[in-house]
């Protein structure tokens, strides 16, 4: 595995297991195959609704592993004021059975959202979280936000994958030492991504999937990547991207499929 050093010093695995629909018994066991295969970055929101079945996933990992191999994030996912906002940090934390999350996101830019991120700071103070972050925040909102705060947010995590790299938004929070993490590193299967004719010569050259160099493509830009999966298998397949390198061509190939356009919408 490798690790990002964020804005305030603490680490991160570059790869994580994104929760979306991972709900119920079935989504206990799949979280439960991904710590035991190596995963420890998990990713949940309140929007999930499966913050109880990553804790029961959690408390069991305990038996074998340490909190503190494992990084937890989780998010506020409605608008709403300071007061709420902390009730809802202590909800989330009890759903999850834990003390403290590693990092804690703003979903959208909801217009409390500023509101939201001082419950978030006061959190933070308190050690109840590790680290801020938000998510889908962009342009003159996303600059006038980050003029508002006391800390730092230490990460924005986007909609990025190959049809949409988000140099530009990537060299802004650059400048500003914030990290890119990508939501949907595989477009939700869009754009015929596992069967693009550049991905299947790439991955033919390096025998992996065409999910895997998609992947690695995300991590050699630096970007930290969150992918959902069910499957023992997709779950193997996509932490194994340590073990092969892209050329230089291959990634000039790859960056030519950049339409720069959302494949959904909603978030830009």
């Amino acid at each position: 595995m490798q690790y990002i050093t964020l804005n305030n010093g603490i680490t991160m695995p570059s790869i994580g297991l994104g929760t979306y629909e991972l709900c119920g018994q079935k989504g206990v066991k799949i979280m439960q195959n991904a710590l035991h295969i190596g995963y420890r970055l998990f990713d949940t929101a309140q929007m999930y609704k499966n913050e109880k079945e990553l804790g029961i996933a959690i408390a069991q990992s305990l038996q074998h592993l340490q909190r503190n191999d494992l990084f937890i994030t989780t998010k506020l996912s409605s608008s709403m004021p300071y007061k709420k906002a902390w009730q809802s940090i202590e909800g989330s934390l009890q759903n999850l059975g834990l003390e403290y999350v590693d990092l804690l996101v703003i979903h959208e830019p909801y217009a409390n959202a500023k509101e939201m991120y001082q419950a978030c700071e006061e959190a933070y103070r308190k050690g109840l979280i590790r680290a801020i972050g938000i998510s889908n925040f962009y342009g003159r909102f996303l600059e006038d936000f980050l003029d508002s705060v006391r800390v730092k947010p230490v990460l924005n995590q986007v909609q990025a994958h190959i049809f949409f790299q988000q140099h530009t938004l990537q060299k802004f929070l650059e400048s500003k030492h914030i990290h890119l993490q990508a939501w949907s590193p595989l477009a939700c299967g869009r754009n015929g991504i596992f069967t693009n004719a550049t991905l299947q010569g790439i991955a033919k050259a390096h025998h992996k999937s065409t999910a895997q160099i998609a992947l690695k493509f995300l991590l050699d830009k630096g970007i930290s990547v969150i992918p959902k999966a069910s499957s023992l298998k997709r779950l193997q397949e996509n932490l194994a991207l340590f073990d092969f390198s892209l050329t230089q061509n291959e990634r000039d190939s790859i960056t030519r499929l950049d339409s720069n356009k959302s494949l959904f919408g909603w978030d830009c």
